[in-house]
């Protein structure tokens, strides 16, 4: 395993599947729920992708992404995001700060196999 994604959810059904799908790619789901932690840990281990659910209590998105694009380190770093659908200020705030791709719930659940393998199995 030498690929590695930072998931930044606290929707449990939602990061198994996407710790599944992960493992049979042969990489490895790292979970992070706080800003600090997902900060640090990008720093720590580059990952090829982060996911974060604009949604997760006690993070402020656009701000950890501006963040991770203003260091050397994480600013090359893909980042998806996905939201409720309803939550169009939401995502656009995400993309505004440096999101590589936003997602509606709904797309992300249905194309989570394909989002990942683009990040993943390149």
């Amino acid at each position: 395993m030498n690929k590695k994604v930072i998931i930044a959810a606290n929707n449990m059904i939602f990061t198994s599947k996407i710790m599944s799908i992960l493992d049979g790619m042969d990489a490895e789901g790292i979970k992070a729920i706080r800003s600090d932690e997902i900060f640090v840990k990008a720093q720590e281990i580059i990952p090829d992708l982060i996911i974060i659910d604009l949604n997760l209590n006690g993070i402020e998105a656009p701000s950890l992404i501006n963040k991770l694009r203003s260091y050397g380190a994480t600013r090359g770093i893909p980042i998806v995001c996905y939201s409720p659908h309803l939550l169009k200020d939401q995502m656009q705030a995400a993309r505004t700060a440096g999101a590589t791709e936003v997602f509606p719930n709904s797309k992300m659940t249905s194309r989570m196999n394909s989002i990942l393998g683009k990040y993943i199995t390149n």
